[in-house]
């Protein structure tokens, strides 16, 4: 997703540290954050091979840390494609309780079109070509296989269909780009057996968007820099068991780009306003005409 090649998109094998990380912890104890860095894209034709080392161990806590590595098909070495650390919280009663809300108001899902028909509407009304329509599925069409998602009328990605049709007018062109922001709601279409399988999903609809948000939110895509891809992550998980069948609301942000990076974000709620998770990631962000293989 998000690449033509056989390259696999990163947020599988964050997926597989932390669901290998949960193989290894006791039961009770809820992760909590993950931590890490992207080292090797990933290649769609070798298995990812997965190490739990676990570095703390106390009555309410437990720290791992995980290496996903893969097989060089030239060598047959293996090479690390994440590091991540993994952290772990027994359940504890809350002092306080509270939680921040979005930026702004987003269309409730109900109200919101699922994918297919909002592509279908904007084909209808020609503001997205058949070159385009053909460009987003094959970038975005995968996703459908996992979850299924509602992009929020007021958000940036709604308005451009996730930065296909670059060229629209936006409602927050007037606005400071790290003021803009996109939303959509999002549950994941199939169930979920157990906790880790829970976690490991939570973590792979956090980790989506973040890379190309700048260009979503500039009038830019994919053809438009030489690089945009995750360089570490940072996911943050506030509630022990997630109900991601249930629909959740996702706003992200891009807060800073420069130097040939970007910094974003992306918070999830669910539909009761009760804050879940948080992914922040540094990105590359490369002119074109300097494109390298990271």
């Amino acid at each position: 997703m998000g690449n033509t090649a056989p390259i696999a998109y990163g947020g599988y094998a964050l997926v597989f540290g932390i669901h290998a990380a949960y193989q290894a912890a006791l039961d009770g104890f809820h992760l909590y954050s993950a931590l890490g860095h992207y080292l090797h894209a990933a290649n769609t034709e070798e298995k990812l091979v997965c190490t739990p080392v676990q570095l703390r161990s106390t009555k309410s806590l437990a720290t791992f840390r995980v290496t996903v590595k893969q097989k060089v098909p030239s060598s047959g070495l293996l090479r690390s494609c994440v590091e991540l650390q993994v952290d772990f919280h027994k359940f504890e009663k809350s002092v306080l309780y509270h939680s921040a809300f979005p930026t702004r108001n987003y269309t409730h899902w109900k109200y919101c079109l699922p994918m297919d028909e909002l592509c279908e509407q904007r084909a209808k009304s020609a503001t997205i070509s058949d070159d385009q329509l053909t460009t987003f599925n094959k970038l975005f069409g995968l996703s459908k296989n996992f979850y299924e998602g509602r992009l929020c009328l007021e958000g940036v990605t709604s308005q451009n269909v996730l930065g296909v049709t670059k060229n629209v007018l936006l409602d927050q062109d007037h606005l400071h780009p790290t003021q803009r922001t996109s939303g959509d709601w999002v549950r994941v279409k199939h169930p979920l057996g157990t906790e880790g399988e829970r976690l490991a999903s939570l973590a792979f609809i956090m980790d989506g968007i973040l890379s190309f948000l700048p260009l979503c939110h500039n009038h830019l895509f994919f053809e438009d820099v030489g690089a945009c891809s995750s360089l570490d992550f940072a996911l943050r998980v506030f509630v022990p068991l997630p109900q991601l069948n249930e629909w959740h609301l996702r706003e992200a942000i891009n807060h800073h780009a420069g130097s040939g990076r970007s910094y974003s974000g992306s918070n999830l709620w669910d539909e009761e306003g009760n804050l879940i998770a948080s992914m922040t990631q540094q990105c590359i962000l490369r002119m074109p005409d300097v494109a390298a293989r990271i």
